[in-house]
């Protein structure tokens, strides 16, 4: 899977301080995304809040897209968990499948 990455920040406050990282999987079929999920305290399989933050809610400006270099250097602002590497987030997407 090739990813790509957008920034996601609190309405209103685009370009401020990141409030989550997305890494949205590339081609057809349903939608696999993870996203740093703060209840558990671990990056995990979130379909459902890409599709929120990205084709339901485009005129809220919430969402930037971004290269992995940076998507990588903002993760500190809310996790001191670093971003997985794109082998780890598709084995992330390919177990969220599997159940």
């Amino acid at each position: 899977m090739q990813f790509t990455y957008y920034l996601m920040y609190r309405p209103g406050d685009l370009y401020g301080t990141t409030a989550n990282v997305l890494a949205l999987a590339q081609g057809p079929g349903p939608v696999h995304a993870v996203i740093w999920d703060r209840p558990t305290q671990s990056w995990g399989f979130r379909p459902d809040v890409a599709a929120t933050f990205l084709y339901s809610t485009p005129d809220l400006e919430q969402t930037r897209l971004v290269d992995r270099a940076t998507a990588e250097s903002v993760t500190h602002h809310f996790t001191t968990v670093p971003l997985p590497s794109e082998a780890e987030l598709t084995r992330i997407c390919q177990e969220a499948n599997r159940t």
